[in-house]
């Protein structure tokens, strides 16, 4: 009788300790990792995030990877033993990114409880010299012999007053409104208006370039591009 209930007691506490003995995958510090403000200059951003198996299994990492291509990651041990850590190196390039960036590495590991993680990778980039809505004229639906008009808004986000000056544009026939030189307080900005004709079909491109006091803007570029058709005319068919 006594080794029966034994035997009944050992049936109950096994599942127990079964359900107990398991990895347990867990980011030191947290699921996000905030650089906070930052340049473009910067770029990549790095850091070495580190994942630990606080469970009493081994660990065993499968996949690592990022949600886009702008992010690399690199992981230096996938089968860690309890208590164990490994060392997750991630770059994130944000040399073409302006405002908030959040991007998504996606872990995933034998941890039953947890099998795929989300370390959220965060930024706040500041352009000190910042052109939008694009770094670019759009001309939308060229006509040969029509003028067209692209417009984009110049911003100075920087703490200091910036200069521009030694302005150009080619090809000489498009117009620009911009003043020979521009003087832009901290966060003020200026609404440049391009203006063309085509000349000719096919492909067209433009350039607008100057020179800026800022030290690490010393010179912005401005480009424009568009396919010019031809002008439809629609003949009226007398009766």
């Amino acid at each position: 009788m006594k080794r029966f209930i034994n035997i009944l007691l050992l049936m109950g506490i096994l599942p127990v300790l079964c359900a107990n003995a398991q990895p347990n995958l867990e980011i030191v510090g947290g699921d996000s990792y905030n650089w906070n403000m930052v340049s473009p200059k910067q770029s990549p951003l790095k850091a070495t995030i580190e994942l630990k198996n606080a469970g009493n299994q081994k660990l065993m990492i499968s996949n690592v990877r990022p949600s886009c291509g702008c992010t690399a990651v690199l992981l230096d041990k996938k089968e860690l033993e309890p208590g164990q850590t490994a060392n997750l190196d991630v770059r994130l390039n944000v040399a073409a990114k302006s405002g908030p960036v959040v991007k998504t590495v996606f872990i995933e590991s034998n941890d039953p409880a947890k099998p795929n993680v989300n370390l959220y990778l965060k930024a706040e980039v500041q352009v000190d010299i910042e052109v939008s809505p694009a770094q670019y004229f759009s001309f939308d639906d060229m006509k040969l012999g029509t003028e067209s008009t692209s417009k984009v808004v110049l911003k100075n986000n920087s703490s200091q007053t910036v200069t521009f000056a030694d302005i150009s544009v080619a090809p000489d026939y498009v117009k620009v409104k911009i003043p020979k030189e521009l003087t832009l307080k901290p966060h003020e900005e200026y609404e440049i208006v391009a203006t063309v004709t085509p000349k000719n079909k096919g492909y067209f491109g433009c350039i607008l370039k100057m020179r800026t006091s800022h030290p690490e803007y010393p010179e912005i570029t401005i480009q424009g591009s568009s396919v010019v058709n031809d002008t439809v005319k629609i003949n009226s068919i007398q009766k």
